[in-house]
């Protein structure tokens, strides 16, 4: 039973490391803008990018083909908001709210 325990509680301080940090949808060896480096070095904001990644292929996937073009525009307009982020004071606050709306947006669809 010893065993079993120190397996255990090792093999949650490896899920623990930098290692297993949540990853964003898309690749951050590419990130060049501030926001994006943000969400990349965040673990909450790259959940949150996950999270709506996730749910917009769901919602695109169930869109009518004929609204599809539409929701990517807006989807890619949100982005250009979210990016705009990094004139504000709080930058993360804003980030997260910009998901925690859209991801909510979505929801209602």
């Amino acid at each position: 039973m010893y065993k079993t325990v120190v397996v255990w509680i090792g093999g949650c301080a490896l899920l623990s490391t930098p290692a297993f940090a949540a990853k964003p949808s898309f690749d951050c060896s590419k990130a060049t803008h501030e926001v994006e480096i943000l969400i990349c070095n965040d673990d909450e904001l790259a959940a949150l990018d996950v999270s709506l990644n996730d749910l917009y292929k769901i919602v695109y996937k169930n869109t009518p083909a004929a609204a599809q073009k539409r929701l990517k525009t807006e989807q890619i307009g949100w982005s250009k908001g979210r990016n705009d982020c990094w004139k504000s004071d709080d930058q993360r606050a804003c980030v997260k709210g910009e998901y925690e709306t859209r991801i909510n947006e979505l929801k209602d669809r």
